[in-house]
């Protein structure tokens, strides 16, 4: 149910927000929650970005099977001059477990459109760099370990030939690595540098070794008061 948008949101921005590709489902606070259909997910983010002045925060997905079926990836955006933030939600259908990636006009969901993947298994369709971002070198192909299927204690079998490839520099570049440990980062990661001389013209990236399996424990596991908890244990805040 929509509340008093004079209580909750400025009028000019409820004007802007209509929108064929945005179907507005809830003005809450400082929170408008909104939904899209998975074809027209570009185009309501592109208006998002042009129109409202959206800035892109993260993507997250959830398995919400076993209340409504689908899956569900949501887009957060930021609205600063508003001073409001839009969560824009897409049920996927898990015959089709597949979005189009939008990488390609915000480069920053690069990395959350991988990582939904990983470990969901939505395709972000028409990503430039599909490859594993978050799981170990040697997880099983479509094993997804934040499906509702997959016990919190399950181990599944290493298939080490999954390996993840790291792109080649570029033609007369050198590699110059830096890993996969190092002492002024907090999570060991590798990086390739690709150099000329002294000009840095390109990387390649490999982290989250030090992944370890918490979002899984929080969902299956952990009270809501235990997960700030076991969170700020293991990132040593």
């Amino acid at each position: 149910m929509l509340l008093d948008v004079k209580t909750t949101i400025s009028q000019d921005l409820q004007d802007r927000l209509r929108s064929p590709y945005l179907r507005i489902e809830e003005l809450r606070g400082d929170m408008v929650i909104a939904s899209a259909a998975p074809s027209d997910l570009v185009p309501a983010v592109r208006f998002i970005r042009d129109r409202l002045g959206g800035r892109f925060i993260t993507s997250a997905g959830a398995d919400t099977r076993p209340l409504t079926g689908m899956y569900q990836v949501t887009q957060l955006f930021a609205l600063d001059k508003d001073k409001t933030f839009l969560a824009l939600n897409v049920e996927v259908d898990p015959a089709r477990a597949s979005i189009p990636s939008f990488t390609e006009i915000i480069p920053g969901a690069n990395w959350a459109e991988r990582e939904v993947y990983d470990m969901i298994g939505v395709e972000a369709a028409g990503h430039p760099d599909p490859r594993r971002l978050v799981l170990p070198d040697d997880w099983p192909n479509n094993v997804y370990p934040l499906r509702k299927d997959f016990k919190v204690d399950e181990r599944p079998p290493a298939a080490p030939g999954n390996k993840v490839r790291l792109n080649l520099p570029p033609k007369d570049a050198s590699v110059l690595p830096i890993g996969p440990f190092f002492p002024t980062l907090e999570e060991p990661v590798f990086i390739n540098l690709f150099v000329h001389g002294e000009e840095i013209v390109g990387m390649d990236y490999r982290g989250f070794y030090g992944h370890r399996g918490v979002e899984k424990l929080a969902d299956a596991e952990l009270t809501y008061q235990q997960v700030p908890y076991i969170a700020e244990r293991i990132c040593g805040i």
